[in-house]
């Protein structure tokens, strides 16, 4: 792998990471010559209905996160979608 750069320890398939304002866990990693791709799947993602992305790492703002943050996240999206939930069970009765 010369010339190859490599990632963080922490960088692995199964952390929980923190993207900017948001929380999700890494399912892959790829490292090429020049960049380093992280796929990562989050509940703002299962909301937004794109449960995963490919996201390039930067330092500084991909970074781990902890169990207790990653599982409020979920409770939070959660939410949301119960929400909606009941606007489209709503939309359907009114129908």
């Amino acid at each position: 792998m010369d010339g190859m750069i490599n990632p963080p320890d922490w960088l692995k398939v199964g952390a929980i990471v923190k993207v900017q304002h948001w929380v999700g866990i890494a399912e892959d990693v790829a490292v090429s010559r020049s960049r380093i791709m992280v796929l990562v799947r989050s509940p703002k993602g299962v909301w937004r209905n794109h449960p995963a992305e490919w996201l390039e790492y930067q330092e500084g703002q991909i970074t781990p996160a902890d169990k207790t943050l990653f599982i409020r996240e979920i409770e939070i999206h959660a939410e949301r979608i119960r929400k909606m939930l009941e606007e489209l069970t709503a939309m359907k009765t009114a129908a």
